[in-house]
């Protein structure tokens, strides 16, 4: 997918509210970080010889369901197997259920992973970068309480399996990261910080190889 003379590759970057950039409000309207708020514009301003393709939306959880899959398609319909994925997904899928279940999350991932061939998604496991959900903490929160996710059990599980599958994993719980009052959204500062470390971790391991 060419974008410009001096663009080497593609990648699409795969999320939800996180990578939308999505600001709380009380009257939960369709609110958004300011540009240079957002983890993604650190990832574009890093690599100015890659396009990024920014798809993210409000309550996106690993593709599982037929309608989402065909978002997911969709939004790949321009790539080609030398192109580059990013996918920021878990934390809706964590809190979407009746109770914590960690496996559940990670076997969303690896049947959605599993299915690449089948569904026709062009992406190379070594072309595959997983950001695993930032650290929940509901601390007196009595009905969240249990989603927290501090003792580092959910990513640890998440990081395990991505290295069994051989795709590249950043883990997003390792940050301190400041949050807006509802515990998941993360502040600009935080935005940005966790934009500044993903650029970081895709250089050392030189993540966008074009050979």
């Amino acid at each position: 997918m060419k974008e410009g003379t001096d663009t080497k590759c593609s990648c699409l970057i795969y999320g939800d509210s996180l990578t939308y950039g999505y600001l709380p409000n009380e009257e939960h309207q369709d609110l958004k970080l300011p540009v240079e708020e957002r983890y993604t514009t650190m990832l574009e301003q890093a690599f100015p010889e890659v396009h990024f393709s920014i798809h993210a939306k409000v309550g996106r959880c690993i593709p599982y369901l037929p309608f989402e899959w065909e978002d997911f398609k969709e939004a790949c319909k321009e790539f080609t197997k030398a192109d580059f994925l990013i996918v920021f997904l878990g934390i809706n899928d964590f809190l979407s259920y009746g109770r914590p279940d960690i496996p559940r999350v990670v076997n969303r991932l690896k049947e959605f992973l599993e299915d690449f061939p089948k569904e026709g998604i062009p992406f190379i496991a070594s072309h595959i970068l997983y950001i695993c959900p930032p650290t929940l903490d509901f601390r007196g929160d009595k009905s969240y309480e249990p989603f927290s996710t501090m003792d580092g059990k959910l990513n640890g599980a998440l990081a395990e399996f991505c290295k069994e599958a051989e795709i590249s994993c950043f883990n997003t719980g390792e940050l301190s990261l400041e949050k807006f009052p509802d515990g998941v959204h993360l502040k600009g500062e935080a935005q940005i910080q966790l934009g500044e470390a993903v650029s970081q971790f895709i250089q050392k391991e030189d993540f966008f190889s074009f050979s």
